[in-house]
């Protein structure tokens, strides 16, 4: 190892902030938190920093106070999605050198071999694609059946997923293939026992595509002035939406043409409480796998799935609205006490709770709304949306103003 006090030039302090920045992209950390930890952690080595983070790309220029020419780099960001353990691990990276018990070299060292962090098998991948919507279902209202026909839904959606990653061709088609898979499960069990609630069935299968978090966090970022990554996070919702909507609108068509159409569905009975108990304990650690926890700290994801199941339940006789912003500070509160407690990312105990919260699926139904013509209704759902994703924002914002978190992360 080299020595971590050693001087710093200003092109490796630069090329170091490049590394981690794309990283914490690529891990999924929100561009607000990013500028703000790069720019800390440049002046914590003595240097001036400017960040501009965009979902895909990155912007760093570095200064030294001494008034000399800046270095800049720019890196262009391909691969993205959330990653909590490699959150974690950039965490701790990040800990070391700012302890100087790790010099900046070996952390690029270090941000290097992070490809090598094993990764849970296709196996359990897929059963967590399973859990999620089978759990999914549970929380939507649905039935004992639901929860497994749903489960079977999710199985065949995330092999698709996984098949998608391989191939770059295919990648753009998940969202549009998704939909096609959710309605199809959707309309064979409700042909063949009817009585089901096709709307449960095709939001439970497609719950790991749904953009909640995708527009909650783009609605934070507008919040924080990050007008242009805000921005971008927003359409790339929209978009989603909308390649999920025709995918189940194609079998629909082909539904229609055929003239093959389940009974409609009756009143649902809602399940015992302790199924909905098992179901958040089944989804909390779906999302867990799916967020990329490992299995020391997949009870990190029950217990944020528990907080939210809770300030639920305590909340169930208010409107969505006030019950979504109590439900934020709650969790975030949690989150950043669990941070503080533990000197670990509040993300990872903020996220798979989250993952519950988000309105992802009152986006889905006013596209499908608009879709079908019914533009009062799809404005109605959107304008629910938005008010819904606000109210999660102010929660998180109040929550660290009540429990102030340590760390940026």
């Amino acid at each position: 190892m080299t020595n971590a006090g050693a001087p710093l030039s200003t092109h490796l302090m630069l090329d170091y902030l490049v590394e981690l920045g794309s990283e914490l992209l690529e891990a999924g950390c929100p561009t607000y938190r990013l500028e703000e930890l790069l720019v800390t952690v440049a002046r914590h080595e003595g240097f001036n920093a400017d960040v501009f983070a965009v979902p895909t790309g990155l912007f760093v220029g570095v200064r030294t106070p001494t008034g000399e020419a800046p270095a800049v780099s720019m890196v262009r960001v391909t691969e993205w999605g959330i990653d909590l353990e490699r959150l974690a691990v950039l965490d701790e990276l990040l800990n070391r050198v700012i302890d100087r018990t790790l010099s900046v070299s070996d952390a690029r060292l270090e941000l290097r071999r992070l490809s090598a962090v094993p990764r849970w098998p296709t196996a359990v991948r897929l059963l967590a694609g399973a859990g999620s919507s089978a759990g999914a279902a549970i929380l939507f209202g649905g039935s004992v059946s639901d929860f497994f026909i749903a489960g079977v839904g999710g199985v065949l959606l995330r092999a698709i997923l996984l098949r998608t990653q391989r191939e770059p061709g295919l990648r753009f088609l998940e969202n549009f293939l998704g939909g096609a898979v959710a309605a199809v499960t959707a309309w064979f069990a409700t042909l063949f026992w009817p009585g089901h609630s096709r709307d449960v069935l095709v939001l439970a299968v497609v719950i790991p595509l749904l953009p909640g978090m995708v527009l909650t966090t783009g609605l934070a970022e507008i919040t924080f002035k990050n007008l242009v990554s805000g921005t971008a996070r927003l359409v790339d919702a929209a978009v989603t939406l909308l390649s999920l909507v025709f995918g189940i609108g194609l079998v629909l068509s082909f539904e229609q043409w055929t003239g093959v159409r389940p009974e409609p569905a009756g009143l649902l009975a809602p399940a015992a409480w302790w199924w909905q108990a098992m179901a958040i304990v089944v989804a909390s650690l779906s999302f867990g796998v799916s967020l990329g926890l490992p299995r020391p700290r997949l009870g990190i994801a029950v217990a944020s799935g528990s907080v939210v199941w809770l300030a639920q339940l305590v909340l169930r006789s208010w409107t969505p609205t006030p019950a979504a912003f109590v439900s934020a500070v709650v969790l975030a509160a949690s989150a950043n006490a669990f941070a503080r407690s533990t000197r670990k990312p509040a993300q990872l105990f903020l996220l798979p709770g989250l993952l519950l919260l988000v309105p992802g699926s009152f986006g889905f139904k006013s596209f499908d709304a608009l879709l079908r013509g019914d533009y009062t209704q799809g404005a109605s759902q959107a304008v629910d949306m938005f008010t819904l994703a606000g109210a999660l924002v102010m929660g998180l914002l109040v929550a660290n103003v009540v429990v102030p978190p340590r760390k940026i992360l």
